[in-house]
Order: structure tokens, then C-alpha cells, then sequence
């Protein structure tokens, strides 16, 4: 536990007034004049309390104490020490020169001996240089604990930023993992719903049917917010991504064929081939979801196609083209689907991403960067 400043300076204080009133009662001084000296030594003594807010100063009268006050000896030693802890060569060695000056002044005024005052001055000049000394090597000490301070204050800080920054990927990672699985369920959800609201002369067997499609999303969406929900409750994990290969495109146009979708995959045979492995059949999986889940959701009932194309040390090229919706115009969505899509495909894959209205419908393509190891 740090020793508070107030317990220093008493300390200091104490010091120096026992070891200057044995000095002070080796001179024969009587009368008002010596109360006098007395009292002016104190004050000089107790401006040791506020010796840090104005240390030049106080160093000054510090080594000049002597010449007024014996009572005063051994101040010098406190002042030379609060201006060394400064670390300053131009105003430590003034004050300690002065220091010593007024040690020669004060023994040869006392002491007739002139060998007696070298061997004193000696001493005096010893012990000031053990003070400066002492001082310049507390000076280091408070210049490294404050910087230190200041690299914890500024590590703090910076911690801080990247832990909000961290929460705020992270949430925005969520919110995209969120669009991407439950979007899509949900629009293949809207999807019969709307034709089973829309249309009241169906057959038992297809109004079964559909329930029975409804039935199954609705179970995959489930397992899907379960799996999210589950990284929430471990925020160092990550949603798992089980695409290892184009299978699961298949998966996504067969899904979408099975709800009534009119979706066409077109590819090229190398790519069963030769099929790309994580992440860039991750990637390719996000886009064909993203460009079905917005056709469900803008324009139900038209034709899809899904294009795949490409070659290993080329690039892979992702279509997904819809045409005008055949139900009429649907509201519009946020567009933050596109928006983490883009960062998926520029960022982990190093591709690039197309994405507008066209006269036919709406397109969708991300141009991805196979490299002949991928695969």
C-alpha cells in the first residue's frame, strides 16, 4: 500500500526540526532574537508540506534556511532533493552549488577550525550529493510509474474500443446469420401460406400436402433460431456452416422446388467434377440462398435460374436470375441480406458481387476467385 504524502511530509518534517534543534542549542543566542530565528526556522520547516507545488522555490529558501535559522541545518538536504526528483540539470545544479555555498558559509561562521570546517564541508557535501542522488533516482521511479499509468490508461481505453467494436461485429454477425437461415425458411413459410389464403379451391390432397410442406420449414426454421440461440449463450463460438461442397446448392433448389418454386440449376460439369470445398462452397451456398430467399419474398411465382460456372485457377461465377413477379408487387426489403452477403463474398472469398433490377426481372452474381487448391 503507497505511504500517503501527508505521513511524507510529517515524517520530514520531524526529521529535520529534531536534527536542527540539536544544533540550534549549540549557539549562543538568548533573548527575542532567539524566538525569533526559532519561529522563522519552523515556517521554513513546515513549507516542506507544499514542497511539489512549488519546488524551485522552496528549494531555494530550503538551502538558504541555514544562513537564517539553525533550527533550519538539514533543510537544504529536503531541497536539493524535491529539485533533483525534476530530473532538470539546469536547475539542479544551481541549487545544489548554492547548497554548498551556504554549508561553507554556515561552518566557517561556527566553526573557527579551519580544518575542522574541510573536514565538515566534506561531509556536508556528501550527504547533499546522496540527496541528489536519491532524488534523481526518485524522479526515474515517478517518470516510469506515471508512464506506465498512462500505457494502462490508454490500453484501457483501447480495449474498450475493440470490445464495443467486437459487440457490434458480433451483432451485426448475428442479425446476418439470423436473415440469411430464417429468412429464407420464412419466405417459403409466406410463400403457401399466401396460396393456401388465396386460393379456397384446392383439393384435400394438395391443401395436405402443403400443410405438410408448411410443417417441415417450419421444423427447419426452428432448428435454425435453436442453433443461433445457442451462440448467444456462447459468444466465442460461431454459427456452424456444414457446406462443404455444392451438394448443399442441390439441397437449397430442390427445397425451394418442393414448395411450388419454378427454379432451374444450371452448371457446368466440372464443377461436379471437380466441386469447390470450404469456404468458397460456403460462399457460393449464401448467394444461391440469398438470391431464392429474395425471389420467394419480391417475386413468388416467377421462373428462377441458377447458373454455377467456372473452373479451378479461373474464376466461379454465381447467378441467380428471376423475372417479374407473376402475384404482383411485394413490399421492399431492409437490404441488409445483400448487405452482409457483399461483405461474405468480398471479404472471406475476395470476390465481387452484382446485384439490380434487369428488364426481364432482378439478377444476382458473385464473380469468386477458384484457386487451383480450393478444390
Amino acid at each position: 500500500m503507497p505511504v500517503r504524502p501527508a505521513v511524507i511530509s510529517a515524517v520530514l518534517v520531524v526529521a529535520v526540526l529534531a536534527t536542527g534543534l540539536t544544533v540550534a542549542e549549540t549557539h549562543a543566542t538568548a533573548g527575542v532574537l532567539q524566538w525569533t530565528l526559532l519561529v522563522v526556522g519552523l515556517l521554513m520547516i513546515g513549507a516542506i508540506a507544499v514542497r511539489y507545488r512549488a519546488p524551485r522555490v522552496f528549494a531555494v529558501l530550503a538551502v538558504l534556511g541555514p544562513l537564517v535559522s539553525p533550527v533550519a541545518t538539514y533543510l537544504p538536504l529536503v531541497g536539493v532533493f524535491v529539485i533533483a526528483t525534476r530530473r532538470r540539470a539546469v536547475e539542479t545544479l544551481p541549487v545544489l552549488a548554492l547548497a554548498v555555498g551556504t554549508a561553507a558559509v554556515t561552518l566557517y561562521r561556527d566553526v573557527p577550525d579551519g580544518p575542522t570546517v574541510l573536514v565538515l564541508l566534506g561531509g556536508a557535501v556528501a550527504f547533499q550529493a546522496i540527496s541528489v542522488t536519491a532524488g534523481l533516482l526518485t524522479g526515474i521511479r515517478r517518470a516510469m510509474v506515471d508512464d506506465l499509468r498512462e500505457r494502462l490508461a490508454r490500453a484501457e481505453a483501447e480495449r474498450a474500443v475493440r470490445e464495443e467494436q467486437a459487440r457490434a461485429d458480433e451483432r451485426r454477425r448475428i442479425a446476418g446469420e439470423m436473415h440469411d437461415r430464417l429468412g429464407h425458411r420464412l419466405s417459403l413459410l409466406s410463400v403457401h401460406a399466401g396460396a393456401l389464403a388465396l386460393r379456397g379451391d384446392l383439393p384435400a390432397r394438395t391443401v395436405r400436402e402443403t400443410a405438410r410442406v408448411l410443417r417441415d420449414t417450419t421444423h427447419r426454421a426452428m432448428e435454425d433460431l435453436r442453433t443461433i440461440v445457442q451462440v448467444l449463450h456462447e459468444p466465442t463460438g460461431d454459427v456452424p456452416d456444414e457446406v462443404d461442397d455444392l451438394g448443399a446448392v442441390e439441397e437449397l433448389v430442390a427445397e425451394a422446388r418442393a414448395v411450388g418454386a419454378d427454379v432451374r440449376l444450371r452448371s457446368t460439369a466440372l464443377l461436379t467434377v471437380s466441386p469447390p470445398g470450404r469456404p468458397l462452397a460456403g460462399v457460393v451456398h449464401r448467394v444461391v440462398r440469398e438470391g431464392l430467399t429474395n425471389a420467394a419474398r419480391h417475386a413468388p411465382g416467377a421462373r428462377v435460374e441458377v447458373a454455377l460456372d467456372g473452373r479451378p485457377g479461373r474464376d466461379l461465377t454465381v447467378t441467380v436470375t428471376s423475372g417479374p413477379s407473376v402475384a404482383g408487387p411485394t413490399p421492399g426489403g431492409a437490404g441488409t441480406g445483400l448487405v452482409g452477403l457483399r461483405e461474405r463474398v468480398e471479404t472471406l472469398a475476395g470476390g465481387t458481387l452484382i446485384h439490380g433490377p434487369t428488364p426481364s426481372g432482378h439478377l444476382l452474381r458473385a464473380v469468386l476467385p477458384w484457386r487451383e487448391e480450393t478444390g
